[in-house]
């Protein structure tokens, strides 16, 4: 009798705990909602970005990268979020703090973004390297509907940038107030209980690191359209 009063409990025990995760459990990445405390996800994709005509032809305007984000939460509404994003000339590695402001089916959030990146060509006849870094305060907002949901991120930039060849500097600039973005994403369910997340960005700026190659003296804001897709772990 004992025994199964015993394992009566430990089935009962488990189904609470289980039933628990399910209802922590949050599918989203990008929505300003807060997470519970040391809850993360991952998420890993792609992002194809347009470069302006005006610095670029047009046989080299497209510049795909594989991206990845790691959410967490922290206490007192905090959550912590780092990226990485990569197609070896350009390399960008991000962290941020967020506080959640709003929460529920409309959430609203506050944070800001410290990004360190790198860029390199390396060929017979050019050596180059760029570094660079970037500050990225926001807000971002959002909207739930069942199991769609909508954020926007607005987002100011900052930024620093140095290149060199072969060891030696070429120059050093510096980038305050030099791009305004706008993100849009949608996250829901794509089969089954597999989630992933669409966006859409427009960076509307004097400066964008991926475009560090091109030299660009135009000191005047063009539009940087950004598209990704990732799958949500």
């Amino acid at each position: 009798m004992r025994i199964r009063i015993t394992l009566f409990l430990l089935i009962l025990f488990l189904q609470t705990v289980v039933s628990q995760d399910i209802v922590k459990s949050s599918p989203f990445i990008f929505y300003p909602s807060a997470y519970q405390k040391w809850e993360y996800k991952i998420c890993t994709g792609i992002s194809l970005t347009r470069l302006p005509n005006q610095i670029v032809e047009e046989e080299i305007n497209t510049l795909p990268m594989i991206s990845a984000d790691f959410r967490m939460g922290l206490p007192l509404k905090l959550v912590l979020h780092s990226q990485i994003n990569t197609n070896y000339i350009s390399n960008k590695f991000s962290l941020g703090l967020q506080k959640n402001i709003i929460d529920g089916k409309i959430a609203l959030a506050v944070g800001a973004n410290a990004s360190l990146w790198y860029g390199q060509l390396h060929q017979e006849v050019i050596r180059l390297d760029a570094f660079g870094g970037i500050l990225n305060p926001y807000i971002v907002g959002g909207v739930r509907f069942k199991d769609v949901y909508l954020s926007l991120k607005v987002e100011n930039q900052y930024g620093i940038m140095k290149t060199f060849s072969e060891g030696v500097s070429l120059g050093k600039s510096s980038q305050p107030n030099s791009a305004y973005s706008f993100h849009f994403t949608i996250e829901q369910p794509l089969w089954n209980n597999h989630w992933v997340a669409m966006g859409f960005k427009l960076n509307y700026a004097k400066f964008n690191y991926q475009s560090w190659l091109t030299y660009s003296a135009i000191n005047q804001f063009l539009l940087y359209p950004e598209y990704s897709f990732k799958y949500i772990f």
